[in-house]
Order: C-alpha cells, then structure tokens, then sequence
C-alpha cells in the first residue's frame, strides 16, 4: 500500500517537473510582440485610431486567452475539489502556483483559496483594455509609450526600474515602469486590476456578471476603476463613453471591411 502511495507521489512530482518545463518553453518562444509602431506618422485621426486598434486587439485576444486556460485548470481544480471535499497532490500544486502567482495567501483554507483565485482569474474585456490603453498611453504616442511599452500608466519604485516623468516633484522615487514587450505590459495591467485591492469592486462585478451568465461588459466594469485615476467619476465616465465610440468605430470598421 505505501509502495502505490509513493509511486504516485512520484508520478505526480515528475508530471509537474514536467508541466514546468513546458511552460517555460511556451513563455521562452511566445511572441510578445515587443515594439509599438509609430503611430504619431498618421496624419488622419481615424487612420491613427483604426491602426493602434487594430495592431492592440490580437495581443489583448492573446493574453486573454493565457488567463482563459489558467481559470479553466482552476474550475478543474475547483470541481475536484467539490465533489470529494479534498485535492491531490498535482492539483495542489497547481493551485498554489496560482495562489502566488494572483497574490492570494499561502495560508488560506482550499475552499476559500479557490473561491478567492476564482474572483481573480479571470479576463478583460478587449474594449476595455484596449480603451484605456489608447486613454493612458495617447493612442501609443506618449513617451513613456514608445520608450518603455508602458501604455497604462504603470508606476515602479526600484531605481532604474523605468523611465523617470519629465514633471516628477523633487523628493519622489517613482517611475514609469518599463515593459519588454507590448504582451508584457497587457499581461501586467490585467495582473493589476485582478489582484490590486483597489480593484476589488471591479472584480466584484465581474464576478456578478459571470454569475448571472451575462456578457462581461467594459461599460459595466468601468465602474470598478474608480481608484485608477486620481479624477475618480470623471476618468470612469470617459472611459464609458470611449468605450461606446470604440463599439461605433469597430462595427464600422467590420461594415467596411465586408464591402
């Protein structure tokens, strides 16, 4: 009996080994679409918004896609969890890699890291990403854009961890953080409205919405970027009417396309 227990506990430990190796592999030869273009050499608006959406919407598609396989081995682990009040060693594992990875303590209960990581893996709706990405970044022509691929205005603290804000008051540390890749500061800003607690109530609304089997809507979360922007109501209710005129623009862009 203690002999099958252990060839299990191997099995299981060389199948993560494994899984491992894979990811690094997949992460090494991904393409993370490294540089914007130049979108300051448009010199029609419309040409300059259709080519920043066009050239943001695959790579969002992308990252959305990497949370989509993550929160469905979450509902796997979620359902074995269910049915026999307990989870094996791989699937452990598994959650507890997802666990660090989305910030939710090591020593909460199964049952509640679950719960916890199933609030917090999950997408971002192309519209909205894609809306504030033009919003923080103007439309990929900030200089912390083209610089350092930060196009949602991401803060760092680490000397020479990004580029520092021509602006900056004497006394601050901080910076522009600098992304290798386009992927890169997607993936991060998706990171940080999932995991940030002041995001907490836009991960709430998600939450309700998948509940309900409704679809997730940008307009409907942007409620929950509140604290993104010092300007609180006035940033929110910007964001809500990009993302209505990201909708005009993108049906009329498909009505074009199929003529």
């Amino acid at each position: 009996m203690q002999s099958n227990h252990s060839g299990r506990k191997r099995w299981a430990i060389i199948a993560g080994l494994a899984f491992t190796v894979l990811a690094c592999l997949w992460y090494v030869f991904k393409d993370h679409s490294s540089s914007l273009p130049d979108f300051s050499r448009f010199d029609q608006t419309v040409e300059m918004k259709e080519a920043f959406f066009t050239y943001m919407e695959p790579i969002i598609t992308s990252e959305n896609n990497a949370v989509r396989e993550q929160r469905s081995r979450l509902k796997t682990i979620a359902r074995a969890f269910e049915a026999a009040g307990e989870i094996g060693f791989y699937n452990r594992w598994r959650l507890n890699r997802l666990a660090d990875a989305y910030g939710v303590p090591e020593d909460f209960a199964t049952e509640m890291k679950i719960a916890t990581l199933l609030q917090r893996v999950d997408i971002v709706p192309v519209e909205l990403a894609a809306v504030q990405a033009a919003k923080e970044s103007g439309w990929g022509r900030s200089r912390f854009a083209v610089k350092a691929n930060n196009l949602f205005g991401h803060w760092c603290f680490d000397p020479g961890c990004g580029v520092v804000p021509e602006n900056r008051v004497a006394g601050r540390k901080h910076e522009l953080k600098a992304y290798d890749s386009v992927g890169e500061a997607i993936a991060g800003y998706m990171l940080n409205l999932n995991t940030h607690p002041k995001y907490l109530l836009f991960r709430q609304l998600r939450a309700q919405l998948r509940e309900a089997e409704e679809r997730l809507s940008g307009v409907a979360l942007a409620d929950g970027l509140l604290y993104y922007s010092e300007r609180r109501e006035a940033y929110v209710k910007e964001v809500k009417a990009m993302i209505r005129q990201y909708r005009e623009f993108t049906s009329e862009m498909e009505a074009q396309a199929q003529t």
